[in-house]
């Protein structure tokens, strides 16, 4: 009689085996599920915290088209100096979101620190005539009440010439 592997007698015998796998194959694909759904949730954060940098950035562009230096109604700016004033102001919202898309593991590292490398270099303040030294400064101290905690020490830890 010629035994054949796939007798029902013989698949038996791997019953219990076939049902391991199944639970590990089920295992794995909740896992997998777990992990998608994480990163969707991550990527909605992201997605949500883009809208409110829009919506921002449109704020600021108003502002400064009515001549208006957001967070800071007490003004002697020139056109310049407006523009430069709201600019930080963007720039601080967009460089945070930056930094949230990066901590999110939704920014490649080599774009994190080009996007790092302009944060310091203008947080130094080191080519900055007095005016503008002052300016961003003020800027900088106003904004980094608004600005997410993580991110605020991360600048703040960025070595800073002293303004007049």
């Amino acid at each position: 009689m010629n035994k054949n592997i796939f007798s029902i007698n013989s698949l038996s015998k791997y019953s219990e085996l076939f049902q391991i796998i199944g639970v590990i194959g089920l295992i794995a694909s909740l896992i997998f599920v777990g992990l998608e759904l994480r990163q969707s949730q991550r990527i909605a954060l992201a997605e949500q915290h883009v809208e409110r940098t829009k919506v921002f950035t449109e704020v600021i562009n108003t502002a400064t088209n009515n001549g208006i230096a957001y967070f800071y109604s007490d003004h002697d700016y020139d056109k310049n100096e407006l523009f430069t004033h709201n600019f930080w102001h963007m720039f601080w919202n967009v460089s945070e979101t930056d930094y949230l898309k990066y901590r999110l593991g939704l920014m490649d590292e080599g774009i994190w620190q080009a996007r790092y490398s302009i944060m310091k270099r203008n947080k130094s303040r080191e080519s900055y005539t007095s005016r503008v030294c002052d300016l961003a400064e003020r800027v900088w101290q106003g904004k980094s009440t608004q600005l997410d905690s993580e991110f605020v020490k991360l600048i703040n830890a960025i070595p800073s010439k002293k303004c007049n």
